[in-house]
């Protein structure tokens, strides 16, 4: 029994030896079509994308140094046969590259990759706390609007590659700063900063603020009055500050529109302020002084018409005041010999 178990075993690894040679060329020749013979396929990259991680026809390839490879495939015939990377491919220099499409040329026998170049870029806000921005807008030359509430730096898309009449090209992209909101306004002139991210890492933008010397004064007399003034911009910002000899200094103020109200006695009336400059607001204040003489004044005047040509009339009126001050003379000693009660304290 067991030479025949040894034969049997033998004529089975000799069944499946052969059948798997006779298999062997009709597997090889089903790798490729005969309408798709292998062949050496070049890849480049554009830009150049060093260790750049493609899959051509199935198989792995890899970039140098030179963003250049080659691989032996069957003739490639559309560019679903490729397949690039899905992460962003990093980069020194803080930037990025971005798989976007494929070209195929000379019958499938040259592959073009192009890659999205992504550079990472920071923003500088100078004339007001960075804290105080809300949120700011870039637009960039292929139309892309990205807003952006945090300033950590971010990267922004700055080369991409197009056919043009001598094959791929590189295209390079601009952005400009639309807004920077500040209590809900814009503090930016729009379209005044541009920059390219493959140029500047860092970006500064100049911020709209001003400042504002808020003097308030006596209407009729011009000298300083009140204790304090404040800016408020609808409800969003309300900055106040003590008024001094010379007023109030208000210094890093958002572009806008402010109600300037002066906390003074006497009839006050609040300002509406344009601000869009340095600026200096004179706010006149009527105060009770000036109302008191305002009144008095032609009062008097128009009693001593009155009494003018009435002596008698005046001498009657000199006796009842005589008599009203005398009467409030007693009134005041009264008072005072009035004797103070004393505390006694809890029973």
């Amino acid at each position: 029994m067991q030479p025949r178990r040894r034969l049997a075993a033998a004529l089975a690894a000799a069944a499946v030896l052969t059948l798997a040679g006779a298999l062997a060329p009709v597997a090889t020749a089903a790798a490729c079509p005969e309408d798709r013979p292998e062949v050496d396929v070049a890849v480049e990259t554009v830009p150049v994308i060093p260790g750049a991680r493609l899959v051509i026809g199935g198989k792995d390839v890899v970039t140098d140094g030179a963003g250049r490879a080659s691989v032996r495939t069957c003739r490639l015939t559309t560019a679903r046969d490729i397949e690039g990377p899905t992460d962003p491919v990093q980069l020194p220099g803080a930037r990025r590259a971005v798989f976007d499409r494929v070209f195929l040329t000379s019958r499938g026998a040259r592959v073009s990759v192009a890659f999205e170049m992504e550079s990472e870029v920071s923003f500088a806000f100078a004339g007001l706390p960075s804290r105080q921005i809300e949120r700011f807008t870039l637009r960039s030359s292929t139309g892309d609007v990205i807003s952006r509430t945090s300033l950590d730096p971010v990267y922004l898309r700055s080369i991409r590659v197009l056919r043009g009449p001598d094959g791929l090209e590189e295209r390079r992209i601009y952005y400009s700063v639309d807004s920077v909101e500040v209590a809900g306004s814009s503090v930016v002139n729009r379209s005044q900063v541009k920059f390219y991210p493959a140029d500047r890492a860092v970006v500064r933008v100049p911020l709209l603020a001003f400042e504002v010397r808020v003097e308030v004064v006596d209407r009729l007399f011009r000298w300083p009055t009140g204790s304090s003034v404040r800016l408020v911009r609808e409800g969003e910002l309300d900055l106040e500050l003590p008024l001094g000899e010379r007023g109030a200094l208000f210094t890093e103020v958002p572009r806008g529109t402010y109600d300037v109200v002066a906390d003074a006695p006497g009839l006050r009336i609040d300002r509406r302020l344009i601000l869009s400059r340095d600026q200096v607001v004179v706010m006149p204040v009527l105060t009770w002084l000036d109302l008191a003489v305002l009144i008095g004044v032609p009062l008097l005047i128009a009693v001593g018409l009155i009494l003018a040509p009435r002596p008698l009339l005046r001498r009657r009126i000199v006796r009842v005041l005589r008599r009203g001050a005398g009467f409030l003379r007693g009134l005041v000693a009264f008072r005072r010999r009035r004797p103070v009660p004393r505390h006694s304290g809890s029973p």
